[in-house]
C-alpha cells in the first residue's frame, strides 16, 4: 500500500470515528459538519472530500460500528438445534452492545422525521447481520416452507425480543448465562413452530 492511500485510510478513520462519537452523543441532526471538523481538526472542506453530505458520512459511522466486529458465521452439518443456537448466541452478542443498542436509539429518536436516516440504517443492518446467509441455511434445513423469509425473520425478532426493556433503560445489559438461556428458548420455541424433526430430513 502506497503511503498516500494510507495517509487518506489514516484522515478516513479519524472523521468516522469522530463522527460516530458526535453522532451517538449529540444525535444526528444535531451534528454538523462544522462540529465534525473542529473535532478531528480537518477542515470541513477536506472532510466534505471524503463524504460528500452528512449523510454519505453518517452511512459511512454506521457501517464502521454495525461492522466493526463482524464475522461471517458459517454454518455446519451439525443438528440443526446446535447450528440455531450457535448463530443465535453469536447474533444476539452481537446486538447486545452498548454502541449497537445507542445507534438503535438514535435512529428511533430521529428515524421518524428523517426517513433516509432510517433507510439508511436498514439496509446497512440487512446486510451486516447475516440475513441473506440465514435464509439460506433455513431453505434447506427446512424445504417444507414456502416463506423462508418469514421464518428468518421471525427468529431474529424472537431474539431480540428482550432488547426492549434495555433501550427503555429498565433493564441492564443480560448476562452471558441470560443470553445463553433465552437463545435456548427461541431455538426450541421456533423448530417447535416449524414442526422440525430429525425425520424431516
Amino acid at each position: 500500500m502506497s503511503k498516500a492511500m494510507e495517509n487518506y485510510l489514516h484522515k478516513r478513520k479519524i472523521i468516522v470515528n469522530s463522527a460516530k462519537t458526535l453522532f451517538l452523543g449529540k444525535g444526528f441532526t444535531a451534528t454538523s459538519m462544522d462540529k465534525v471538523a473542529q473535532k478531528t481538526g480537518i477542515t470541513k472542506q477536506t472532510i466534505y472530500r471524503y463524504f460528500p453530505s452528512k449523510m454519505d458520512l453518517f452511512k459511512a459511522t454506521l457501517e464502521a460500528a454495525i461492522g466493526s466486529d463482524k464475522r461471517d458465521y458459517v454454518f455446519g452439518d451439525r443438528d440443526i438445534k446446535i447450528e440455531l443456537f450457535d448463530f443465535g448466541k453469536v447474533f444476539l452478542q452481537f446486538h447486545m452492545k452498548k454502541e449497537r443498542l445507542n445507534i438503535i436509539r438514535l435512529i428511533v429518536a430521529e428515524g421518524r422525521k428523517d426517513k433516509e436516516l432510517s433507510r439508511i440504517f436498514y439496509e446497512t443492518r440487512q446486510k451486516i447481520h447475516g440475513f441473506e446467509i440465514f435464509i439460506s441455511y433455513l431453505q434447506k434445513q427446512i424445504p417444507q416452507t414456502n416463506d423462508t423469509k418469514f421464518l428468518a425473520n421471525l427468529f431474529f425478532e424472537m431474539l431480540l425480543s428482550i432488547r426492549m426493556p434495555i433501550l427503555l433503560g429498565i433493564q441492564g445489559i443480560p448476562s452471558e448465562d441470560e443470553m445463553v438461556l433465552h437463545v435456548n428458548k427461541v431455538v426450541d420455541f421456533f423448530l417447535a413452530g416449524c414442526k422440525f424433526s430429525p425425520r424431516d430430513k
